[in-house]
């Protein structure tokens, strides 16, 4: 079948990297695509905002299926738009995605059906969440309701830095519409996993988690990004602990969609804090993670397609997820200034003569071809992926493969892998 993605990241080159492994796959478009994505699929530059275009393209290129990745289209509701025009998709509707798309809509779902969660307040007005700050106890976290590109959750230590992350956000509308209002959290002290599940109307099915690291710098210092690096799995995950996320958690949540009404067709990320052997979902989000996505579909034996056509068609019990018994590796090589200023079009000599090993995949973000040469165009440029029998190895081989990229204009974190496992 004929396949369109949407998306340009590391993620959806991921994506088409596993569909185009399947035998159901024909040929496969991308918009707006990346180098590394080139490689692989026809990519074509079509606002995916202009739901008409989009359309369009795919009846005129006989485009079965469609695959969207960013969230911010999902919300947009790209996906209610081509299902209703007869072309099928795989991402949750519109109103499905407010689980994403608004943190109090998602804060009040868990609550209604008793999933556990930290204890939040919402905003609107500065001054009363200035005067809430007075009884709290810190650290707390301070998120804008709305889609911020993984960069609206502050982590606040004390009563000056919360003032400071409620300027930005509500005075100085540093996520425009996003920060029209807030979320006041508890802060809970453990670690962090993402873990994820299919869903159709009927059913769900897990497919596994990893660690994220978000911080910019080593020791989880600087600034936040959309993520630096990712492992799995972690020997801090019980076999006990997931299977009660699946139990408490991932069930709930599905148990919570069909008692309110709400279809939701597509992947579901659960955003988890553990204390104590204790999972809490600090935030749902409506698609896969990046570089989450990488990292597990570099593990994944069943066909990623399959479990795709089937979500969307209600099928999703006839699948069983196969993986590979290995660890994997994830680290980001991003431009020097990410998350911040950062200088594009900067060319990565030694990309194009890499000879990879077997057990490594390259997954590009932010790149451009010219003349054949790859060029650096966004922040987080390159996604080096590894598989090996355990962590340790495959950290090793993603690092010497690092170390061969050796480009001067960008930086990556050397610890990946070595907190939590």
């Amino acid at each position: 079948m004929n396949i369109l993605v949407i998306g340009g990241g590391a993620r959806e080159h991921s994506i088409c990297w596993s569909i185009k492994k399947s035998k159901k796959s024909k040929n496969i478009f991308c918009t707006p695509g990346n180098a590394g994505i080139s490689k692989i699929a026809k990519c074509f530059n079509i606002d995916p905002k202009d739901k008409k275009k989009i359309l369009d393209f795919c009846l005129k290129n006989n485009v079965e299926f469609v695959i969207i990745g960013p969230e911010e289209f999902l919300a947009d509701g790209l996906s209610d738009y081509l299902i209703k025009n007869g072309i099928q998709t795989f991402g949750p509707t519109k109103s499905a995605s407010k689980l994403e798309s608004s943190k109090s809509f998602a804060k009040k779902f868990l609550n209604k059906h008793k999933i556990p969660t930290p204890m939040f307040k919402e905003f609107t007005s500065f001054s009363k969440a200035k005067i809430f700050l007075e009884d709290c106890h810190f650290p707390i976290v301070v998120k804008a309701d709305g889609l911020a590109a993984g960069k609206g959750v502050i982590i606040c230590k004390d009563k000056i830095q919360s003032i400071k992350a409620l300027e930005e956000i509500l005075l100085q509308k540093r996520f425009g519409q996003s920060g029209k209002k807030i979320i006041i959290e508890e802060f809970v002290e453990g670690f962090e996993i993402s873990y994820f599940a299919f869903f159709d109307k009927k059913t769900f099915l897990p497919l596994g988690y990893a660690l994220d690291h978000k911080k910019a710098y080593e020791d989880d210092k600087g600034p936040n990004t959309g993520g630096m690096g990712c492992f799995t799995p972690s020997n801090l995950v019980s076999n006990v602990l997931e299977q009660n996320i699946i139990k408490d958690i991932v069930k709930k949540t599905f148990d919570g969609l069909k008692r309110d009404k709400i279809v939701y067709r597509g992947v579901i990320f659960f955003g988890l804090i553990i204390q104590k052997d204790k999972a809490q979902v600090i935030e749902y989000n409506v698609r896969f993670g990046d570089p989450e996505c990488q990292t597990l579909l570099r593990s994944l034996k069943t066909d990623l397609l399959e479990i795709f056509k089937a979500t969307c068609e209600d099928k999703l019990s006839n699948i069983r997820i196969i993986k590979k018994k290995q660890a994997v590796v994830c680290v980001v090589l991003a431009a020097k200034g990410y998350p911040g200023k950062y200088e594009k079009n900067k060319i990565i000599k030694n990309l194009q003569n890499l000879k990879l090993e077997k057990d490594v995949e390259i997954f590009h973000a932010g790149t451009k071809l010219i003349s054949e040469d790859f060029y650096s165009y966004g922040g987080r440029v390159l996604s080096v992926t590894a598989v090996s029998s355990n962590i340790k190895k495959a950290r090793k081989t993603a690092y010497r493969i690092l170390k061969q990229i050796n480009w001067k204009n960008g930086f990556y974190r050397n610890d990946i892998g070595i907190k939590n496992y």
